[in-house]
């Protein structure tokens, strides 16, 4: 088809969206609303505090951050009649946030196996179940030590099968030296991070190099999302009190590897979308920010640290994004294979 020559179905570009996200101006190690606190900028700032056996949170910098994309549908909200019809599928599209590299597939677009005169609300993402993460921080107390991601706890940790089952894979606190992900004794569990060490420790890493981890990301999915009853087959995001119940902010696990994740209309330019007669493709076009701007300005990995005493002490690391950060998704060129 002339298409495939022209512009392959799928485009992932990264651009600095300056407008959308905002660095502190004044960082600290707790959460400030609308802005992200860099370690190297608390560091640089000479304003860290933490108390004593408590955690705190910032951002580091990313030197690897794949996520691959395994399978995309069209669909619908409605719960019990999603309508999902498969438009692309491959194993040559990596969203990878680190270069920045617009990506296209050696597969098209195609539309054959979705209903003429439906409306489609939503793109349907399969994603790889495993996200490649390193990176690194200074010690945002300003002693110049180094942390970075390690081999310790980096292989795929696939052996838990029920994943409802938090306490059988996460730790509380640090206490099970045996596992590998944890959340802090009074943390929410979108606090859970992958260790970087069994214990948690204040030991400089400046001459290691940044260890590429795998990170489960149906893990961090089930230990944030726990609502399991709204969507059926999905665990869907609520707020611990029980408000604030999204039923399309929502993922389910495959069990073979992969994992699914809804984006509704309100993230996709050109949804909704009736298809017509003659419609056999499209375009998508996903962006998203690259992860590292420079000035103490960058993003994608965030690490956990505890306060042992007076001690400062690395604990774990999870994959982030800027606040304010959002992925861009548009579809375009609805129409015939041919001639466009």
């Amino acid at each position: 088809m002339k298409r495939i020559l022209l512009i392959i179905g799928i485009l992932f570009t990264s651009q600095p969206f300056a407008a959308i996200t905002s660095f502190c101006a004044n960082p600290t190690m707790t959460y400030q609303s609308g802005c992200t606190s860099t370690c190297s900028a608390i560091a640089a700032s000479g304003n860290f505090t933490m108390s004593a056996n408590s955690d705190g949170v910032c951002m580091g910098k990313a030197t690897v951050k794949n996520l691959s994309i395994k399978k995309i549908e069209l669909g619908r909200t409605e719960i019990g009649s999603e309508s999902r019809c498969q438009i692309w599928k491959g194993d040559d599209i990596t969203i990878d946030e680190v270069s920045g590299l617009g990506l296209s597939s050696k597969s098209p677009i195609v539309l054959s196996e979705c209903m003429v005169g439906t409306t489609y609300d939503a793109i349907y993402f399969t994603f790889g179940r495993y996200e490649d993460l390193a990176g690194e921080a200074v010690f945002p107390d300003g002693s110049n030590k180094i942390v970075r991601t390690t081999s310790v706890f980096s292989a795929k940790d696939s052996s838990h099968t029920d994943l409802l089952n938090l306490a059988s894979w996460r730790d509380l606190a640090s206490a099970d030296t045996t596992k590998a992900y944890t959340i802090p004794n009074t943390g929410s569990p979108a606090w859970i991070h992958k260790k970087i060490s069994s214990n948690p420790s204040d030991v400089d890493l400046t001459s290691s190099l940044n260890v590429t981890m795998h990170m489960d990301r149906t893990k961090l999915n089930y230990s944030t999302y726990t609502n399991t009853t709204a969507r059926p087959g999905y665990v869907c995001y609520q707020n611990p009190d029980g408000s604030g119940l999204d039923t399309n902010d929502c993922v389910a696990n495959n069990n073979d590897g992969t994992y699914v994740t809804i984006m509704p209309s309100e993230y996709v330019t050109g949804l909704p979308l009736t298809l017509k007669e003659g419609d056999e493709t499209l375009n998508i076009e996903y962006t998203t920010l690259k992860t590292d701007r420079g000035n103490n300005e960058h993003h994608g990995v965030r690490f956990l640290w505890r306060m042992d005493g007076s001690t400062l002490k690395y604990v774990g690391v999870q994959p982030a994004e800027a606040e304010g950060e959002y992925t861009q998704i548009s579809i375009s060129g609805v129409g015939p294979a041919e001639g466009l």
